[in-house]
Order: C-alpha cells, then sequence, then structure tokens
C-alpha cells in the first residue's frame, strides 16, 4: 500500500473555525461546546486570535476566577475586567473556558453583555449544563457551536497527510462508484481512525498502547469531572455499568425495560443516565425515520457513541460495530440522521438539502447487499440509496468507501 508523507502539524483548522470567525462581528454571545480534550480551548484561543485588540482570555477551572463571576456584584466584576486592561467603553471581547464550573455564571454573562456590550466567547463540555442552567438567561442571545472529534479529513489533516479524499456527493450517491485510490493510499490511516476515533491526542499518540492508555484517560476525566460535577447520582457504578452495557449495544435499538432488570434499577432512572450520557457527549441516540415527530419520540432509537475508541474502551466491539460507529459519526455534518425499520433495517437515513438518503454499512459489500438497500429504500420513498464499504468487493464497484463520508 502507498503511503501519503507525513509531516504533523502542531495544529490544525477545524471544520467549524470559518463559521465561529464568521461570527466575531456579531453582538451574539458564541458558545463552543462538545467533549473533553477534542480542542475546545485551542479554538477559543484561535477566536481570540483573530481580534485585534481589547479581548480577555479567561479560564473558569481556576478558582479565583470562579470567585469573581460569583461575587454577586456584577459591576465590581465589569471593574476587575477594567483592571485587566480591557476598555468597557468600546467593543470588548472576553474569553471564557469551562463555563461548567460555575451555576452562577450565566447570570454574570447576561448582566455583563446587557449593560456593557462585552461580546462573549465561551466554551463547555456539557449540552447538560447549558439546558439546565444556561439556557433560559440567554436564550435569545447566544449562538451554539459544537465541536466534536476529528472528522476522518481532520484526521487525516492532523496527522500530516498531504493527500486528503473528496467528499461524497449524496444527491449522487446512487452512481457513486468505489474510490480504488483513496482505498490504497487511505486505508491504514481510516482503519487507525475507525479502531481509535478522533481524540487529536489519541490521533498524535506514537503508538498502541499510548493511545489506548489516553482514551482511558479521557474516559476516566469524564467520569471524575463531568458526572460528578454535572449529575447527582446517587450510583456512579451503576452508570458506568450502563456504559458498558450501550457500548456492547452498539448500533442496536435500546430495550430500556431490559437494561432497567439487568442493572436492577428503575426504567425512570436509565432514560435519565441515558439522557445524561447524550447531553454530556459520550452517546449519540439514533431516531427512527418517520415524517411524524410524535412516531420518532415513540419508537425505541439506536445507541452509538461520540467517538469510536470511547466505545472501545468499554467493551470489545466487532469491526463492524466499530465501522458503523464510526460512520454515524462520519455522517453527522451533512445532516439529519436516523434509521429505519419498515419492512427491514436501514442503518443510516440522511435528511439533506431536501433529499432523503438511505444508506447501509457493510465491511465488505456484495451486490444482494445493494439489491437489499434499494428495496428498503423504496419502501421510504428514499431519493437516493448507497452501501458504504469498509473494503473493496470483489463482485461490487456501485458502493462508496468509508473513508470518503
Amino acid at each position: 500500500m502507498n503511503m501519503p508523507s507525513a509531516n504533523r502539524p502542531d495544529t490544525i483548522e477545524r471544520e467549524v473555525w470559518p463559521a465561529l470567525k464568521a461570527e466575531l462581528a456579531g453582538r451574539e454571545i458564541l458558545v463552543i461546546t462538545g467533549p473533553r480534550q477534542v480542542g475546545k480551548t485551542t479554538t477559543l484561543k484561535w477566536l481570540l486570535d483573530q481580534v485585534p485588540d481589547n479581548k480577555l482570555y479567561l479560564d473558569l477551572t481556576l478558582v479565583s476566577t470562579q470567585r469573581l463571576f460569583e461575587s454577586g456584584d456584577y459591576d465590581a466584576v465589569a471593574n476587575a475586567l477594567k483592571g485587566f486592561g480591557l476598555d468597557l467603553e468600546r467593543r470588548a471581547v472576553v474569553a471564557v473556558d469551562e463555563i461548567q464550573y460555575s451555576r452562577d455564571f450565566p447570570r454574570a454573562v447576561k448582566y455583563l453583555y446587557d449593560h456593557y456590550g462585552i461580546k462573549f466567547i465561551l466554551t463547555g463540555s456539557s449540552a447538560f449544563y447549558l439546558k439546565n442552567h444556561f439556557s433560559e438567561s440567554l436564550s435569545a442571545r447566544k449562538l451554539i457551536f459544537e465541536l466534536l472529534p476529528l472528522s476522518f479529513r481532520e484526521f487525516l489533516a492532523i496527522k500530516g497527510v498531504n493527500y486528503i479524499p473528496p467528499k461524497v456527493d449524496f444527491a449522487g450517491v446512487s452512481d457513486a462508484r468505489f474510490d480504488a485510490f483513496a482505498y490504497g493510499t487511505l486505508s491504514a490511516y481510516y482503519d487507525e481512525y475507525i479502531e481509535f476515533g478522533g481524540f487529536p491526542v489519541v490521533a498524535l499518540s506514537g503508538t498502541t498502547e499510548r493511545k489506548r492508555r489516553m482514551l482511558d484517560v479521557i474516559y476516566s476525566s469524564y467520569i471524575n469531572m463531568d458526572v460528578t460535577q454535572l449529575a447527582d447520582f446517587k450510583s456512579i457504578s451503576d452508570l458506568k455499568k450502563l456504559v458498558s452495557l450501550l457500548a456492547v449495544r452498539v448500533g442496536t435499538r435500546l430495550n430500556i425495560d431490559e437494561l432497567s432488570k439487568t442493572l436492577g434499577v428503575s426504567r425512570p432512572t436509565i432514560m435519565n443516565h441515558i439522557a445524561f450520557l447524550e447531553q454530556t457527549y459520550l452517546i449519540r441516540m439514533l431516531p427512527a425515520f418517520s415524517k411524524s415527530p410524535a412516531v420518532r419520540e415513540r419508537l425505541p432509537k439506536k445507541v452509538y457513541f461520540v467517538d469510536t475508541g470511547i466505545a472501545n474502551t468499554n467493551a470489545a466491539l466487532s469491526g463492524g460495530a466499530q465501522f458503523e460507529n464510526t460512520l454515524c459519526h462520519q455522517l453527522r455534518p451533512y445532516g439529519t440522521v436516523a434509521f429505519s425499520n419498515q419492512g427491514g433495517e436501514i442503518d443510516f437515513v440522511l435528511s439533506c438539502a431536501g433529499k432523503t438518503v438511505a444508506l447501509e454499512a457493510k465491511e465488505t459489500p456484495v451486490e444482494k447487499h445493494l439489491a437489499e438497500t434499494a428495496r428498503r429504500a423504496a419502501r421510504i420513498d428514499a431519493d437516493a440509496f448507497a452501501v458504504i464499504g469498509r473494503a473493496p468487493s470483489a463482485t461490487l464497484n456501485t458502493c462508496v468507501w468509508g473513508g470518503n463520508v
């Protein structure tokens, strides 16, 4: 296999950066949220670098910064910001990292935004915090951007790979052909991405042992910091057991009653735990495809992990489960993703640009997979369909290589 030359950069431009930069001139508060260790601080500092002057960076993990915003005297906070060198007589930009460390922080931000016109750029690792402590007071004043683990193209960039594969055109995906050149050039990188996921520190780790160690550190940090700080669960042990059970079930529809019986905890508790895991960016629940919102809400959902490496940390996933979980992450930027079980399961139903695309994930596709996908796509009136393969097929060329997604 031909491997392109690699010269690792210290950092890369994330795909969300241009959209964030475009909002710098606006008045709204920018909130960057996502899992730990995905590069939110790097993004925050890069964004602040785009501001020519009259700017300030604050870290809310520091007790001194927490005390500053928890004083309750927000005019005194403004005076303190002046002491840091900000001129509040003109447009000032304040970047604050890890906002979930202070539950009183939103009130201070609202006051300073309303009375002093400060432009805030904020980061936090929890949609749970934003929903429960940060929503009402700033509902019409903020724009939220999610920063998730690296896409495969970002993964290649941070590895210093020169060749970046072309993206799939989902409008014409039914006529797509397996990209043999991209596969031959990049399959080793894609296999690594599938197994270890897209956390930057993991991608930059040189050995398999270190990658696994860093994944363990990231997951342990999630349990020891996000869970203990944001939630009030009676048993962290039950939560960790639930995570392991969910990892085993990647790509399957959840049976809440079965999980409740297995763990010996109530059904409402299981549902609360799952909601928390989703809002803190550990898992992703995929709804069933339906034009009716009520039906989507009623039908069981499929579970995936936001990062495949973290899923592998909690269970020994099969190659097929790893591939499907990775594709779920890869498809997210293209539009709304669901699954279908109407007359046979379709792994992913992508809604983008007003079109519905049925997509089936197969490690090694064959002709019958394409025929089955075509029949099932017709049952949901999909505009297009395709099989996405991890490896080339000896009998089927009318499919998409996963690395092109």
